[in-house]
């Protein structure tokens, strides 16, 4: 049995030490400088004229148990919107973050949607719709 220092030592070890472990899942999926990203994007006012269609998951997918290909599907589709737009360097630093935090996602692909099945959409309802996935993500894992 430890007494004194000992003890003292090993209660405030347990009470600073666990607490971080435990929230470093949530810490690894947290990424705020995605939406800074996403808002600079939406401002862009060459991308807002930008013609282009993208395959744009839902909430929806995200919250049925595949946020991981959700946003596989967005970063897939933020590098459709590079090869569109031939200049948009936030939207490279976005394609990274979002294959990044998927990666760090883990999941069963079996019983999502393949991207092409998502509804194509116009490039703001695409950023909005992003960013309100980021949004859920960092108020869950933040």
């Amino acid at each position: 049995m430890l007494r004194g220092r000992p003890t003292l030592a090993s209660v405030l070890l347990c009470c600073i030490c666990l607490p971080v472990l435990t929230q470093g899942n949530k810490l690894k999926l947290c990424s705020l400088d995605s939406i800074a990203r996403v808002e600079s994007l939406i401002k862009d006012k060459d991308l807002k004229l930008l013609d282009c269609m993208l395959y744009t998951p839902t909430t929806g997918d995200y919250k049925q148990n595949c946020p991981r290909s959700t946003l596989n599907c967005f970063a897939d589709e933020v590098n459709v919107l590079i090869e569109e737009s031939n200049k948009n360097i936030a939207a490279k630093t976005l394609f990274r973050m979002l294959k990044s935090l998927a990666g760090r996602i883990d999941q069963s692909e079996s019983e999502c949607l393949q991207c092409e099945s998502h509804k194509e959409e116009k490039v703001e309802k695409f950023l909005s719709d992003l960013l309100e996935i980021l949004k859920q993500n960092n108020s869950e894992h933040c």
